[in-house]
C-alpha cells in the first residue's frame, strides 16, 4: 500500500523539477525528502526520477505515477466532506416504492421535485410494484419508503403516515346510458352495469377499496374484465366493455371516449394514500424526506 505522505512528496518534486525547491514547498529539509522519494521507488521497485546536475527529470513510469497520485489525493481530499454530507443526509441514495395508482397522482412527482431541489446530490431510485411486494421490500430494507393505498400491516415493524384522501369517481364509456346524465352519480345506480377493474394482484388495496364501497352501497359489482394496470383499464372502458370506479387523478391521462362523473357526496368514496417506512430506521435522508412530506 502506497503511503499518501510519500505521494505528496513525489508530486511536489515533479512539479518543482527540483528536490531543494520541493523541500522548501513542503517545509521540510532536503535529506528527509530525498529519503521519501527513494523509499517510494523501493516500494514500487521502479526508478521514478532521473537525477540531473540541476534538478530532476521524471521517467515514463514517474509520469504515470504522477497522474495516478493526483487522482488519489484529489479523492482523499474529498472524503471528509463526503462523509460529512452523508452523515447530514446530503448525499447517498434514497429508495422509494409506490403502487401504480399512487404513481399517477400529481403529489408524488411534486414531492420528488421538492426533495431534489433541497438535496440535489442524493440519488433517487424509484420502484413500482404491488402493495404486498412493497411492504416486504421496506421490511427487508430494499426500499426506504413506499406509498400505498392503505396503512402498513399492524404486525409489521413499520410506521404509517397518512398523506391524503383521493376521491373515487366513475369512468364511463362515452356511449354509456349514464354518460348523458349531468352531475353526480349514486354508487348504487351502477349495480345494473358491467364493471372493468384494475386487477387485484397489481392493485390489491385499490381493488379491495372499490369492492368495499360497492358492498356498502348494497351490491356486488359484476366484473366482466380485469386489466393488468389502471391505465390499461381505460382502453377497455373506451372500447365499451364496461364502466369502472377510479381515482380522480386518472382523469388527466385519458379523456377520449370516456366520461368521468363524481360520486354522490352522501356516499363518500375515497382512496387514501399512506407512506410507510421502518419504525426504527436511522437514515437522515429518510428523516429529511418524511419531514418534507409532513410539510405538505
Amino acid at each position: 500500500m502506497i503511503d499518501i505522505h510519500k505521494l505528496k512528496a513525489f508530486i511536489a518534486v515533479v512539479e518543482e523539477s527540483n528536490i531543494s525547491k520541493a523541500a522548501v514547498r513542503l517545509h521540510i529539509q532536503q535529506p528527509p525528502l530525498t529519503r521519501l522519494i527513494k523509499s517510494l521507488e523501493k516500494d514500487l521497485d521502479t526508478v521514478l526520477l532521473k537525477r540531473l546536475p540541476r534538478g530532476v527529470e521524471v521517467t515514463e513510469a514517474g509520469k504515470a505515477l504522477y497522474q495516478e497520485a493526483i487522482t488519489i489525493l484529489d479523492h482523499a481530499d474529498s472524503i471528509p466532506q463526503r462523509v460529512r454530507n452523508i452523515a447530514q443526509g446530503k448525499e447517498g441514495q434514497i429508495n422509494i416504492g409506490f403502487t401504480h395508482s399512487v404513481g399517477l397522482h400529481p403529489f408524488l412527482p411534486a414531492l420528488l421535485r421538492q426533495y431534489r431541489e433541497r438535496f440535489s446530490a442524493v440519488a433517487i431510485h424509484l420502484e413500482e410494484d404491488s402493495s404486498s411486494s412493497l411492504v416486504d421490500a421496506v421490511i427487508n430494507e430494499k426500499l426506504d419508503i413506499a406509498f400505498l393505498r392503505k396503512p402498513a400491516p399492524i404486525h409489521a415493524d413499520l410506521h404509517s403516515f397518512y398523506v391524503l384522501d383521493e376521491p373515487l369517481i366513475v369512468a364511463l364509456p362515452s356511449n354509456h346510458p349514464l354518460a348523458e346524465e349531468q352531475g353526480t352519480i349514486r354508487l348504487s345506480d351502477l349495480e345494473a352495469y358491467e364493471f372493468v377493474l384494475y386487477r387485484r394482484l397489481g392493485g390489491q388495496d385499490l381493488f379491495d377499496n372499490i369492492l368495499a364501497n360497492c358492498y356498502q352501497a348494497g351490491f356486488s359489482p359484476n366484473i366482466v374484465q380485469e386489466a393488468p394496470r389502471l391505465t390499461s383499464s381505460l382502453n377497455l372502458i373506451a372500447a365499451g366493455i364496461g364502466l369502472s370506479i377510479v381515482p380522480a387523478s386518472i382523469q388527466g391521462f385519458w379523456n377520449k371516449q370516456i366520461v368521468y362523473r363524481p360520486l354522490a357526496a352522501d356516499q363518500p368514496s375515497i382512496a387514501p394514500i399512506y407512506a410507510i417506512y421502518r419504525a426504527k430506521q436511522k437514515s437522515v435522508r429518510i428523516e429529511h424526506f418524511v419531514d418534507l412530506l409532513k410539510m405538505r
